[in-house]
């Protein structure tokens, strides 16, 4: 008998579909918290350093780049977590994808997106693409490759490194990252709306929080990547690792 890969998700009943929204809900409102913390912390550096007031004002290279990788990082994961159409990618997009096939067979409830919403849906999606992989437009933006001015292979190759910024970088990545921030925020109303409609009950979400978390968590990125790196593992297997721990 033929196993299938844990590579994969298989949607065949409801369960299938609540399972993977309700994994979906959580990931979304964790991250769309700290994506928001972020924010308001660039939002208070701002503030400190007063560059509404004088957006010529320099900021060190440093606090820029760290403000740049936290909400980068933070809005990609976003981005992938909503925006995905890889076919082994956990998305609200694949969702859409599987419950749209699969509603009327399976007797199955969810939201009829209009227009606006589909198009909100589709421009993280671009987003995702965009921000996964290095465009090769950024080639064809340079003024070098515009005006086909040629390079001197005599010459070592040169790269720019700045010490300090204008302070009008971070009020744009701010304003941006809001700007995200809103969109984000009406999908996830969306995502709990389909919710909802899937399960029949309202799509509450309450914070449980502990103390502290321990390395056992660790469990589930690790099974996870034995399953992206392993063939053959099963469901049994994976129920053997969380006993043995």
């Amino acid at each position: 008998m033929m196993v299938l890969s844990l590579k994969g998700y298989t949607f065949k009943d409801a369960s299938d579909f609540i399972y993977y929204l309700n994994h979906l809900l959580i990931l979304t409102y964790n991250n769309l918290e700290v994506y928001e913390r972020l924010i308001n912390k660039l939002g208070r550096y701002i503030e400190e350093k007063n560059l509404i007031g004088d957006q010529q004002q320099i900021i060190t290279s440093i606090d820029y780049e760290e403000f740049r990788a936290m909400l980068g990082y933070q809005s990609n994961y976003l981005n992938n977590l909503i925006g995905d159409h890889a076919a082994f990618g956990c998305s609200y997009q694949n969702y859409r994808k599987n419950i749209e096939l699969n509603a009327v067979e399976l007797n199955l409830g969810y939201v009829e997106l209009s227009q606006d919403q589909r198009e909100d849906l589709n421009r993280v999606t671009t987003a995702r693409n965009w921000g996964n992989h290095v465009p090769v437009s950024l080639i064809n933006s340079t003024l070098q490759k515009a005006y086909n001015v040629p390079i001197d292979l005599t010459k070592p190759i040169y790269t720019a490194h700045f010490n300090n910024y204008d302070g009008a970088w971070l009020i744009d990545m701010y304003q941006s990252s809001l700007n995200s921030l809103e969109g984000y925020k009406i999908i996830f109303e969306t995502m709990k709306e389909d919710y909802s409609k899937l399960t029949g009950h309202p799509c509450t979400i309450e914070k449980q929080l502990y103390e502290i978390r321990d390395m056992r968590d660790l469990i589930i990125p690790k099974i996870s990547a034995d399953i992206q790196s392993k063939k053959g593992i099963t469901n049994e297997d994976i129920r053997k690792e969380y006993e043995q721990n």
